[in-house]
C-alpha cells in the first residue's frame, strides 16, 4: 500500500548538522537543489494496491537508493550500510541523521517488482530527458546511436552440453538422495553423440525418473526432474546457449573477437544526454534498432533531424525511412549494405564481424568483391560482394532446406553494393558537412558508453535473464544523464 503523501513530514533537531558537514559544492547536495526526483512516486504508484497491505517505503527513496547503487558501483547490501553511516547518502535520500534505513532486501523487491515494467523504465528515462529541455540544456536536433555489449553471468554452451549437463545433475541428486532409483536409468548416449541422439536419451530419462517420483521424492530430485523436462521440452531448446542465462547469446565485438551476453541499443544527444534505449541479446544486429531509437527519442521531446552513427546504420531499410522522415542518416556506407541484404531469407551482415551471418548463425569463412558486369542476358549488374560458407557445416546443418543444394561442393552468398539509396547516401557522404559532423559528434557516445561499462559496471550483467538486464541499462543511463544534467547545469549562467 502506497500512502496518498508520500513524506513523512518529521522535525528534527538534527537537521541542522547536514548544513555543517555536508559542503554547499557536494555533488548530493547539488543534485538535490538541481534534479526533481518526485516524478518516481507517480510512476509507480500503479504497481501498488491502494488500500491493502503495510504501508510501502517510499518510492522516491528507493530509487535514490538506486541511483547511489549505480553511482557508486555498490551491492544492495552495500549501499544500505553505507546510507547508515555516510550523511551525505542520509541528506540526499531525504532521510533524519538519527532515521534507520530500510532493510538492502526491499531493493530488491522495488527493482523486481515494481520498476520490472519496460514503460516504467521508459518513462523514468524520458523525465530525466525532459528536466534536460526545461532547463535548456538539450538545443541539438540530432541524435547519436550506437550498441554497447555486456557479459552475461552464464557461459555459452551448446544445446547438447546444456542437456548433458542437467541430465548429469539430475542423475547425480538422485545418486545422492534415492539411489535406488537409478536402477530405472537408460544407457548413457557416447560422448560424441549428435543433439538428436541426446533429446532421445534425455526423454528416456526423464520418463523413466518420472515413473518412479512419488509424493515422498525429495524435493530437490523433483526441481532437477522438472528442469531437464521443461529444456528437452522446449521449442527454443536449439537456441539457448546457456543454463545459467537462458536469454544471453553469442555476438562479435570484431571478426575475431566475440562475446556471450547482451547488446544496449543507445541514442544520445551531442549534449551527452541519452535519449532511447533498446536492450537484445547478444547477437541483435544494430542497424535494425534505429527506427526504435529515433522514435523513443521523438517520445522524449527530441525533434530528431539527423542521425549519427557508425557503417550498420546505413542499411537500405535505414535510409529509406529517413527520407520518408525527413532526417539525414550521417553514418558512412559499408559496401555489404545493400537492398539484396534485406531480403527475408535469415541471412544478416554482422558489422563488428565485418562479414555475413547465416540463418543457422554461422558467419561466412571468406570474401571477396564481384566487379561490375554485364551478365549472360545481356543486363548490367552491380558490383557485389561474395561471401563463402564452410560447405562441410551446411552439409549437416538442420536448416540447409532451400538454402544448400545437395551435392554443392560450395556455399556463397552475394549482396549488391549499391542500391538507389546508397547512391543518394554516397553523394552525401562527400560533402564537408558529413565530413565535419561525423568527426565531430561521433566520438561521443563511444564515451558514454565507456562511462557506463567503466565507471557504472555496464560491462558485467548484475543479474540473469533480459527482462533484469534491461533494468541495468536503464539505470545506469538513467544515472549517467543525472550527473550530465547537474553538471550541465551549472554551465548554465544564472539570469
Amino acid at each position: 500500500m502506497l500512502n496518498n503523501n508520500y513524506k513523512q513530514i518529521t522535525i528534527s533537531e538534527h537537521t541542522k548538522l547536514y548544513d555543517r558537514i555536508i559542503p554547499r559544492e557536494h555533488f548530493l547536495r547539488k543534485l538535490n537543489e538541481q534534479v526533481d526526483f518526485s516524478f518516481v512516486n507517480k510512476l509507480v504508484e500503479k504497481e501498488y494496491c491502494e488500500k491493502l497491505g503495510r504501508p510501502a517505503k517510499e518510492p522516491e527513496m528507493m530509487y535514490k537508493l538506486l541511483f547511489l547503487q549505480i553511482k557508486d558501483l555498490l551491492s544492495d547490501r552495500e549501499v544500505v550500510e553505507k546510507a547508515k553511516v555516510d550523511m551525505s547518502y542520509k541528506y540526499f535520500l531525504g532521510l533524519n541523521p538519527e532515521d534507520e534505513v530500510v532493510s538492502y532486501s526491499l531493493l530488491s523487491v522495488f527493482r523486481n517488482t515494481k520498476i520490472k515494467d519496460e514503460t516504467i523504465l521508459e518513462e523514468m528515462l524520458q523525465e530525466t530527458v525532459k528536466q534536460a529541455i526545461d532547463k535548456g540544456i538539450i538545443k541539438s536536433n540530432s541524435i547519436i546511436v550506437d550498441s554497447a555489449h555486456t557479459h552475461g553471468k552464464g557461459e555459452k554452451k551448446t544445446p547438447t552440453q546444456i542437456l548433458r549437463e542437467l541430465s548429469k545433475k539430475l542423475r547425480k541428486e538422485i545418486y545422492r538422495t534415492e539411489p535406488e532409483i537409478k536402477e530405472c536409468f537408460p544407457d548413457k548416449v557416447e560422448a560424441t553423440a549428435t543433439l538428436e541422439e541426446e533429446i532421445e536419451y534425455t526423454k528416456e530419462l526423464i520418463k523413466r525418473v518420472g515413473e518412479k517420483i512419488t509424493e515422498k521424492t525429495d524435493e530437490k530430485i523433483v526441481k532437477r526432474y522438472k528442469k531437464v523436462k521443461e529444456m528437452v521440452e522446449s521449442d527454443k531448446l536449439k537456441e539457448i546457449q546457456s543454463v545459467s542465462d537462458e536469454d544471453a547469446r553469442q555476438g562479435y565485438k570484431s571478426e575475431d573477437n566475440d562475446f556471450f551476453g547482451y547488446k544496449n541499443h543507445v541514442a544520445m544527444t551531442p549534449e551527452r544526454i541519452v535519449t532511447g534505449i533498446e536492450v537484445t541479446s547478444g547477437e541483435a544486429p544494430d542497424g535494425k534498432y534505429l527506427q526504435d531509437l529515433v522514435k523513443k527519442s521523438k517520445d522524449a521531446g527530441i525533434d530528431v533531424k539527423e542521425v549519427i552513427g557508425d557503417t550498420a546504420y546505413a542499411g537500405k531499410d535505414n535510409l529509406d525511412y529517413a527520407e520518408e522522415e525527413e532526417i539525414k542518416i550521417i553514418a558512412k556506407m559499408n559496401p555489404s549494405i545493400s537492398k539484396s541484404q534485406n531480403k527475408e531469407d535469415g541471412f544478416e551482415y554482422i558489422k563488428d564481424a565485418d562479414t555475413m551471418r547465416c540463418p543457422a548463425g554461422e558467419l561466412a569463412i571468406r570474401k571477396r568483391r564481384r566487379n561490375e558486369l554485364i551478365n549472360n542476358k545481356g543486363n548490367y549488374e552491380n558490383a557485389r560482394i561474395e561471401y563463402e560458407f564452410d560447405v562441410e557445416k551446411c552439409k549437416g546443418c538442420a536448416k540447409r532446406e532451400g538454402c544448400y543444394k545437395e551435392g554443392s561442393k560450395s556455399k556463397n552468398y552475394s549482396v549488391a553494393i549499391l542500391s538507389d539509396s546508397h547512391k543518394k547516401q554516397q553523394e552525401f557522404e562527400k560533402t564537408e558537412y558529413f565530413e565535419e559532423k561525423l568527426k565531430k559528434e561521433r566520438y561521443k557516445i563511444e564515451a558514454k558508453n565507456a562511462e557506463t561499462k567503466v565507471t557504472h559496471g555496464l560491462s558485467e550483467a548484475r543479474y540473469v535473464g533480459l527482462s533484469r538486464m534491461r533494468i541495468q541499462s536503464y539505470l545506469t543511463h538513467i544515472v549517467t544523464n543525472i550527473k550530465r544534467i547537474v553538471k550541465l547545469t551549472e554551465a548554465i549562467p544564472a539570469q
